[in-house]
């Protein structure tokens, strides 16, 4: 018997606006669902599905023809990315995928004392210019070389790796979002790399080049030279930003009619924002479950752009 229901995945599931981007999905009546909860730990992941199943089940009603899985994935790891293509493939076909969205990555920290913060400083931490802070829960996003590394990794390439390989297998009219954020404007960056960034002649290739010379201008002290800002988790949302229109630009003639979308949830209280932030998870996920489900006609008129609070964005 043929499923028609429709294929969503979500990456880095198991907590956060990735859990809470799965509850949505799940408890909707709009589209009957396939929705992957996936991520790196299991246990973690497990304890995320019993949770959401046990209010989709309290919840009744149509919301029942949706149906939650739960599978294992890393996105900084090649292998556990194909491990899983490969699983749906198996169960759903070649063409396999409706819906991705990437939301796996985080940011490196490191902790400082306890002392109370201002006012002042909280304002300050709060501008889009400032340092990747947030002083109340003293968590400090540095930039160092190491810190760079691992968060550009973490964020940009995982993203982009697990888009290459799920590309083949979406199905028509498949869409994919990239969770961003709204620091990762074009306002951060000088000299030529606003145009580079938004050039129709950027290519995947030389997308990767802009990501691996932010890190190894970090390790020589010359990022400032190079037009980078010493934020390395908005230089990696931006890398996905332009990697979102870089995919709508050159997948314009594909028949299957591919949909991309970055999306900014806002400002929402997680483990790495803190919690000081004025949004819940809940909140965060209304607009990146809103571009994986609205009409196709909407979202292709913007296809590639960035998103937030359920409007397109200019980046």
């Amino acid at each position: 018997m043929s499923d028609d229901r429709l294929v969503a995945v979500v990456t880095g599931a198991n907590r956060g606006i990735g859990k809470a981007i799965v509850r949505h999905l799940l408890l909707q009546t709009e589209k009957p669902l396939i929705v992957y909860l996936t991520a790196r730990n299991m246990d973690r992941g497990q304890a995320a599905f019993d949770e959401l199943r046990r209010e989709q089940l309290r919840g009744g009603g149509d919301a029942l023809h949706n149906e939650l899985r739960l599978h294992q994935l890393d996105v900084l790891d090649i292998d556990s990315i194909q491990t899983f293509i490969d699983y749906l493939t198996l169960m759903h076909g070649e063409q396999s995928i409706d819906i991705l969205v990437n939301n796996a990555g985080g940011v490196v920290k490191r902790a400082l004392p306890a002392d109370p913060q201002t006012a002042a400083t909280r304002a300050a931490a709060a501008s889009p210019a400032a340092p990747e802070t947030t002083p109340e829960t003293t968590v400090v996003r540095t930039c160092d070389a190491d810190t760079a590394f691992k968060t550009v990794h973490m964020n940009y390439f995982s993203a982009v790796n697990m888009t290459s390989w799920a590309l083949p297998h979406m199905r028509r009219h498949g869409r994919v979002v990239f969770m961003v954020t709204a620091l990762a404007h074009l306002g951060i960056f000088s000299g030529d790399l606003p145009r580079v960034l938004t050039s129709d002649e950027l290519n995947l290739n030389g997308l990767h080049i802009i990501e691996n010379g932010f890190i190894s201008s970090v390790g020589k002290g010359t990022y400032s030279s190079y037009g980078f800002p010493p934020m390395p988790f908005a230089v990696a949302k931006a890398g996905l930003i332009a990697y979102a229109r870089m995919l709508a630009r050159t997948t314009a003639q594909n028949p299957r009619g591919l949909l991309f979308a970055a999306v900014c949830p806002g400002y929402v209280k997680t483990d790495m924002t803190g919690p000081y932030a004025p949004l819940t998870p809940d909140q965060g996920a209304e607009t990146p479950v809103y571009v994986a489900l609205t009409d196709s006609k909407r979202l292709k008129r913007h296809n590639g752009g960035l998103w937030k609070h359920l409007r397109p964005l200019k980046w």
